[in-house]
């Protein structure tokens, strides 16, 4: 990992936390949900200046105070060699979710409900296929 990476993780790790400690002293906490999203993946090779090209795929990290955490939604691929199933060439593979996926449950938490309204939000939510978490699977209903 670049160096540069290391220094924006170690950043990004600071603020957060400086956030929720903030958050948890008004006591907003439980009502936060914090969305981070990478809009683009790495390809899993090198292109020619020893670099990695934009692919597809991606990650959401949620927190918040009533965000059931210590999860990983998705599957890993069993197979990331070039011939796997889900490699569709120079280490770019297809994700199994869509951004709709995680994106439905936090559209259900915030009081968007019936499948109109979810599906006015978010119009592709059904046409991917993917499978949609809903608001019990990802956050802590109770609070």
């Amino acid at each position: 990992m670049k160096t540069e990476l290391a220094d924006h993780f170690q950043s990004l790790d600071i603020a957060l936390s400086d956030f929720t400690l903030e958050m948890k002293e008004q006591n907003l906490w439980n009502d936060v949900t914090l969305v981070i999203v990478s809009d683009f993946a790495r390809t899993l090779t090198a292109n020619s200046g020893e670099g990695s090209d934009h692919a597809w795929a991606g990650n959401y990290f949620l927190t918040g105070g009533s965000v059931s955490g210590g999860q990983i939604h998705g599957r890993y691929p069993s197979d990331i060699t070039e011939s796997g199933p889900y490699n569709i060439g120079r280490g770019r593979l297809i994700p199994d979710l869509s951004w709709e996926s995680m994106l439905n449950s936090v559209a259900m938490h915030m009081g968007i409900e019936t499948n109109d309204e979810l599906n006015y939000c978010m119009p592709n939510r059904v046409k991917a296929g993917a499978k949609l978490f809903t608001e019990a699977e990802v956050f802590d209903v109770s609070k």
